[in-house]
């Protein structure tokens, strides 16, 4: 195990002070980690280096109809690096994904119809298929592993295939009274799907594992009354974004603007998408990187 392959997942909440077991955020930035978007309106373009990921679907005319240049459907990839991972955490695995923007707000995620707060969207998960992997600078919606292509040829439908596995669903928090969900809040998503999944990939061999996200909601006539939710981009920090966008949050509670993430670095790892997993470093490596971090005090301290 490198020095600077520890020294990144420290940087991204990976505190190695011993040799026993801890959980650890993954991130995208360590390793072969990867995330990227794909579109079916663009389905040749790559979007690896984009300072965004996102998610969306909206079929605005009958299944059938081709390309009608309203039609979108985007989905999210993103690869996490196993190679120093030997466990599920003992309570469990999670994913991650942070806000890019400023735009989730009450209309974007809440029932605004009847009204009823605690009926919200959120995102669906997959896990991609043992074996099946892609790169970040070349996938593509036509090529990326788990879907159908050209599917049914309706570009505001899903064309998702057997090598994707459903996970589960996380919902978004309720927004409360707050003006929208603070850029650099998470969404968490827990399963036993999930640690089935992490767990099946570990016991494999495998040193990379890809979940795959979807808005939750579809284009049906059901959630077509959820006007806002069609055709709204989801956006998530990839680790591309290096750091985070300002932010007006308002908690709503008279204080004012708080939470302004603005300029927040990300070069480690901090807001890209990440996987809750437990590492055990070696024992010569803890002490390396307890004395690294102490040389870094060090320096702090006399400049």
């Amino acid at each position: 195990m490198s020095c600077t392959r520890l020294f990144s997942l420290f940087m991204a909440g990976a505190i190695c002070a011993s040799a026993s077991a801890a959980p650890i955020w993954v991130p995208t930035n360590f390793g072969a980690g990867a995330d990227a978007e794909v579109r079916e309106s663009n389905f040749s373009q790559n979007r690896g280096g984009s300072t965004e990921i996102a998610s969306r679907i909206a079929d605005n005319f009958p299944a059938g109809d081709g390309n009608d240049g309203s039609d979108r459907n985007s989905l999210i990839y993103v690869k996490i690096d196993l190679s120093e991972t030997v466990a599920v955490p003992a309570g469990g695995s999670a994913f991650r994904m942070t806000y890019r923007n400023n735009n989730l707000n009450q209309s974007r995620i809440q029932d605004y119809i009847t009204p009823n707060s605690g009926f919200r969207t959120g995102m669906a998960f997959y896990g991609l298929a043992p074996g099946q992997t892609w790169d970040e600078s070349t996938i593509t919606y036509a090529n990326a592993p788990g879907i159908d292509f050209p599917g049914d040829g309706n570009i505001g439908t899903r064309d998702l295939n057997s090598d994707l596995t459903f996970l589960g669903t996380a919902t978004f928090p309720d927004i409360g009274t707050q003006n929208h969900l603070p850029i650099g809040g998470s969404l968490e998503f827990r399963s036993v799907n999930l640690d089935n999944f992490i767990q099946a990939a570990l016991d494999a061999g495998e040193d990379e594992v890809t979940i795959v996200s979807h808005v939750a909601h579809d284009s049906s006539a059901f959630f077509k009354q959820f006007n806002n939710w069609i055709n709204f981009n989801y956006l998530f920090n990839p680790k591309e974004q290096t750091t985070l966008n300002g932010d007006n949050y308002d908690p709503g509670d008279g204080s004012g603007n708080i939470g302004n993430l603005f300029g927040t670095d990300n070069s480690m790892g901090q807001f890209s998408p990440a996987l809750l997993l437990e590492q055990i470093p070696e024992p010569t490596t803890a002490v390396l990187s307890l004395v690294g971090l102490a040389g870094v005090a060090a320096a702090r301290r006399r400049s």
